[in-house]
This record gives C-alpha cells, structure tokens and sequence, in this order.
C-alpha cells in the first residue's frame, strides 16, 4: 500500500510540493510563534513573582546611561552610583516594609575574568537582602561564603567550580535557576566582596574620583513597600534628592503590551496561512472524487477492497500533512530563533526558553491538529472511492 501512496503522490508532485509546503509554513509559524508566547508569558510570569522589590531606586542621572527595563532585564554592565546614606531615608519612608543595597560593576574583560563577555556584578548585603537570599536557601550552606559567588543562566564561559573575577579567585556556589531578570546575565556576590574587587582596578578609578570611596557609595535600592502605598512611597523617595524610580509592575506592563501587540499580528498572519493551508487541504481531496474515479475503479477491477482504497487516500492525505509538519517544525524553530533575535535587538524583556516538556507538547498539540486536519480532509473523497464500481475503470481513462 505505501508503495501505491508514495507512485501516487510522486506522480502528481507538483501539487504533493505545493501541499507539503503550504502546511510547513503553517505549521512553521504556528510553531514558533507557540514557542515565543510560551517564553514571554513564562518570563513575564516569572519575573513578576522574582523580581523581589516593588521599587527600584537608582541615582537619577542612570537613566541617561541605560533603559529602565534594560536595568531590569539584561546585564549589561553599568556604573552607576550614590551615597549610601540614601539607604537610611528611604528606610525611614512611611510604608516602606524593607530596603536592601546592592552594588553594581563590571567584570571588564577576558584579560581578568574567566567569562566570555563583560558582565555585570552585583553585590548584595545579606545583613538586609531578601531577593537574592530566597536563593540561597537552596544550597547546602544555606548562605554564602564571602569567596563564593552565584552565576546566572546566562553567564558563560566559566571553568570548572572556581573562577577568576578582576583578579581574584572566587568558587561558583551555584547557577541561578532561569529568573527572566537580570539576575540571569550577572553575577552575585557579598557587597563587601564587589566593593573590594572594583576598588583597585585601575579601569575603575575614575569612577571612586567622581562618587567617593566604594565603602561609601551604593548602585541601587530594592524597596519593598505596604500593598496600595506604591505610588505614595515612589513620590516620597523622588524628594530625597536626585533619584529615580522604576515601579517593576509598570515595566512589565508596558512590555506586555508592546509584545501582545507582536504577537498578535504575527498570530493574524499564522492563522491566515493555516487556514490556507486547510483549504488547499480540502480542494487537493475534495476534487480527488472526480478526477481519479478511473484509477480507482481499475484497483477495484484488481482485488482491492472499498477499504483498501480508504486506506489509499487518507494515507496519502496523511503522508502530506505528515511531511508538512516535519518540515515546519524545523522552519518553526529557525523563525522562533530569528524572531527573538530581533525581538531583543529591539527592546529588552523577560524571556524565558520553553523547557523540553514544553516543546514536546507544543510538537503534539500542533501534530495533532494538522494530522485531523488532514484526516477529515480526505474523509469525503475516501468515502467516494468506497462507491466506485470495477466498470467504472473501463468508461474513464484517467489512470496513471
């Protein structure tokens, strides 16, 4: 019978291409655009519920240097700085719950640090840190040493346990599960630790000349503030002095809204070609009732069944689709890949990559579809081929 199949979609390859190719770009870009809703929804979700902090306070003059979501979301290294007196006040705000310090350099480049790229450090007091504690509590230690670091999922070009940061040999605790912040392109250590790195390297004087000895200064504030007292709290703190701050629901919001946009263009143009491919689906069958009666009237004068020939035409319809979802599923994970680039070209967000768990159902979800799809597509003329009688090869002359 596969033989039959395969003479049969050989010798009309022109349409089998044309059908194959239909569904693969459907199936291709249901595919990927599966795969991004997927990451964003899970990058959103997960940074709303890690981010840690309400508010983040940052000298007011940062954000000349970098975005807000790109503070929030990617670790590309920057220098920003302030007195660490702003820690008090803003501790002493009413309906501020907790505040917790962190400091911000840089690993600077290859030829003092065992990471591929420039990546951002973070030093974080365990004194009053909650964020990044939360963290801690799943390592054996239950805490960190003062020569330990934590690696987010991103960072690489790390050898071994051990790594060498401005200079200084450090032992990797752990990697950071994926958190869709910036947590996963840095790397966090004890505040005092990041203080002592950055304070002698030459690259980084220029720095301490214009803000002050590092022991005095601080990158930024997470503010953790009482429910419905955000906004008052934001107001409050931008009177301190020159500070600013980034409310993380807002960036979230925003962003989801640019992405929702995206995404539903890109699901307009998906669904668009679906549906083009269905219909090309049930024309190349439905018009298979007349124009193969012939064929298959001589393979009922041959001994073949009316099952036999249901079994023919489905199995045709199924070899496309088949094929088609094969082939999509590839041009479907090169979109995705494309797509994201560009996406994070353009702006920063949470992402966080489907697990394999993820894929794999997503694979099924949209194998299943095209396969019924494909099924009942065949399903009228499979039924016909069922009503054609031997004579019927001898009036009609259409056979291959």
């Amino acid at each position: 019978m596969f033989k039959i199949i395969r003479h049969s979609l050989t010798k009309r390859w022109i349409q089998s291409v044309a059908t194959l190719f239909t569904v693969a770009i459907s199936v291709g870009i249901l595919f990927a655009l599966y795969l991004l809703y997927h990451g964003i929804t899970m990058g959103l979700s997960t940074s709303e519920n890690r981010m840690g902090a309400d508010l983040l306070v940052i000298p007011d003059d940062a954000r000349d240097l970098q975005d807000s979501s790109e503070l929030l979301f990617t670790g590309a290294p920057v220098c920003i700085y302030m007195n660490k007196n702003y820690e008090k006040e803003v501790a002493h705000i009413s309906g501020v719950e907790k505040v917790s310090a962190q400091f911000f350099t840089q690993t600077l480049n290859a030829s003092c640090c065992s990471t591929a790229t420039a990546t951002r450090l973070i030093g974080f007091d365990p004194a009053t840190d909650w964020a990044v504690q939360s963290w801690l509590k799943k390592l054996p230690a239950k805490s960190l040493a003062y020569n330990e670091v934590l690696a987010g999922r991103n960072v690489s070009g790390f050898i071994g346990s051990n790594t060498y940061i401005l200079g200084k040999k450090v032992h990797v605790a752990a990697n950071f599960e994926p958190t869709g912040t910036s947590l996963d392109h840095s790397i966090i250590m004890n505040i005092d630790l990041a203080r002592k790195m950055a304070q002698g390297k030459p690259e980084l004087q220029h720095f301490w000349q214009r803000y002050g000895d590092p022991d005095q200064i601080i990158s930024a504030l997470l503010v953790k503030v009482e429910a419905g007292k955000k906004d008052e709290v934001a107001n409050a703190i931008t009177d301190l002095g020159d500070l600013a701050v980034i409310k993380s629901s807002d960036i979230l919001q925003g962003i989801k809204d640019q992405l929702d946009t995206v995404f539903y263009i890109m699901l307009g143009a998906g669904l668009l070609a679906a549906l083009a491919s269905i219909f090309q689906l049930f024309a190349r069958f439905y018009s298979l009732a007349w124009d193969r009666k012939g064929e298959w009237g001589l393979y009922r004068a041959m001994g073949a069944t009316r099952r036999d020939l249901k079994i023919l035409v489905i199995g045709e319809a199924l070899c496309l689709t088949s094929g088609g979802i094969i082939l999509g599923s590839i041009l479907g994970s090169i979109f995705y890949y494309l797509i994201l680039l560009l996406l994070e070209s353009q702006k920063a967000f949470p992402f966080i990559p489907a697990a394999w768990p993820a894929v794999l159902f997503g694979i099924i979800g949209i194998t299943t579809l095209f396969e019924l799809i494909g099924f009942i597509s065949a399903w009228f003329p499979a039924r016909q081929s069922g009503k054609i009688e031997p004579s019927a090869a001898m009036a009609l002359g259409d056979i291959d």
